[in-house]
């Protein structure tokens, strides 16, 4: 490990590191002959803003004369290192931490409630983080004040659209998308499907409006061999995701489905059943590297189903849509930037009947045009440092967050998305900006996913996901209603299984 910049510079490569341990070994003569002495210490987890992060602090610290100590980590793994940190004599101010985190925290005591601020510009900042997206343990509390909001959905190129439909502009397309039917998207996939395979140029219906098919393909609808371009091989894309998706017609929140009842458990099943029946038209219409991508051992295989698989599918043009969120930006921009200025994120639609949903005012037809978002990483205050160092803490988030110079700073050094973006936040990234218009539309769903049994990746993966990868997308064949009630059933006693196992 090095020290970059000064001796509050410091970013580990690897994850586990021993902190308090190896900075001194690991770092020499440089360690033991830095000061001493700052006057507050943040511990950023987040490695992709490590490098933006020293030079805000730099010209923080040249605005307000203070001395910053900044650990950024160069691993998505901060758990250890953090807890190291927590229990040193040398504690962070301020600390990254998220909704798997936040119950080690607010049990030993050693996170603020925000709603308890000192500084009261950070009181109203909190209070302003809209409710589904708190850092909180049972619903009371705010913790924390998001990093940045992320989103998924399908990801479409419009130029693909215009060039199918033979559309001078892709808006009036994406609008009747949007607020198309299950029934209306279930026949475009289907009409997508016979125009790769088929050459059928027919017509399809959305919001009651009629697109048709071009008569011939382009260049580049001809390179079309799927509507979907599925990673088979990887359960989170499927398992938590499209989990997920289910859980918001049961769960307003991660804390609502954390604190979940058995009897709102088995409100799952239905929901569970009508997104196994999504899974089963995804599969049945995946593309492949020359074709379609048949369920059965190819679908499930690393080399022809993985995630960079899919992206590699989606920005060659061998597929329509594909299900992922802004974080995949930069893998598109690696292999196909032309694309970059075209692409847009579409809802992802379920066919759930009213009595389905079980969110108070969350209509069938909001569902199926919203789209997912939620904060990967929050900053907390930590309690067990001095008063003035919490205080010192509380006006760097507030200077962050509300400034001109700290909003810049977040959405163009880090290349974030603020939770309070309004419509002057606009980045080169398209799909940053389509999550910002799904947002100011208030047409948004949660990630009550993270309050599933082990924080989430456990019941999405190894439950949910494993019961769809190891016994129907291994195996060719239809899927049934029988099949589709299986999946779901399977899927809530696993849930019950872990969550209520005496």
């Amino acid at each position: 490990m090095g020290m970059k910049g000064t001796w509050r510079r410091w970013t580990a490569g690897a994850a586990g590191l021993a902190l308090g341990t190896l900075l001194l070994s690991g770092c020499g003569s440089q360690e033991a002959k830095a000061p001493t002495s700052y006057d507050f210490y943040i511990f950023n987890g987040k490695s992709e803003n490590a490098e933006a992060m020293e030079e805000v602090v730099d010209r923080y610290e040249a605005e307000t004369g203070l001395t910053i100590r900044l650990f950024s980590l160069g691993t998505t793994d901060v758990a250890e290192t953090l807890r190291s940190e927590m229990n040193s004599s040398a504690k962070p101010a301020l600390f990254s931490t998220n909704i798997g985190g936040v119950m080690e925290w607010s049990e030993s005591g050693a996170i603020l409630d925000l709603n308890e601020a000192s500084d009261p510009e950070l009181k109203a900042l909190a209070a302003e983080v809209p409710e589904p997206l708190r850092l909180s343990a049972d619903g009371s509390q705010n913790y924390g004040i998001p990093y940045n909001i992320e989103g998924y959905g399908l990801i479409v190129d419009t130029r693909m659209v215009e060039e199918l439909f033979n559309l001078d502009n892709p808006d009036s397309f994406l609008e009747d998308f949007k607020a198309a039917t299950y029934d209306e998207f279930e026949n475009l996939v289907n009409g997508v499907d016979a125009y790769i395979t088929n050459n059928q140029a027919g017509d399809v219906t959305l919001n009651g409006e009629t697109y048709t098919f071009a008569p011939s393909k382009t260049e580049l609808t001809s390179q079309l061999t799927g509507v979907f371009a599925e990673a088979g091989a990887e359960k989170w894309t499927y398992g938590d995701h499209m989990g997920n998706m289910a859980m918001n017609a049961v769960f307003s929140s991660a804390v609502d489905a954390r604190n979940a009842s058995e009897e709102q458990v088995d409100e799952l099943q239905a929901p569970l059943e009508k997104l196994a029946q999504t899974l089963d038209l995804y599969s049945l219409h995946a593309a492949g590297m020359n074709g379609p991508l048949e369920r059965g051992p190819s679908y499930i295989n690393s080399s022809t189903a993985s995630y960079d698989v899919s992206v590699q599918l989606f920005s060659g043009g061998k597929a329509l849509f594909l299900k992922q969120g802004n974080w995949v930006y930069p893998n598109i921009e690696k292999l196909n930037p032309d694309i970059l200025p075209t692409l847009t994120f579409l809802p992802i639609k379920l066919p759930l009947e009213q009595s389905d949903i079980k969110i108070e005012g969350l209509t069938v037809e909001q569902f199926n045009q919203s789209v997912p978002q939620f904060v990967p990483s929050y900053y907390a205050i930590n309690t067990r440092v001095t008063q003035r160092e919490q205080e010192l803490a509380q006006q760097f988030l507030v200077w962050l967050n509300t400034t001109e110079e700290g909003r810049r700073t977040i959405v163009e050094d880090f290349q974030f998305i603020p939770y309070n973006a309004d419509e002057n936040v606009k980045f080169e990234n398209t799909l940053n900006n389509s999550l910002i218009e799904y947002q100011l539309a208030g047409n948004t769903l949660s990630n009550p996913f993270n309050g599933s049994p082990a924080g989430g990746a456990y019941w999405g993966q190894e439950v949910f996901g494993s019961i769809l990868q190891e016994r129907y997308y291994n195996r060719a064949g239809e899927w049934t209603p029988e099949d589709y009630r299986t999946i779901a059933e399977q899927a809530v006693q696993g849930w019950k299984d872990v969550m209520y196992e005496t």
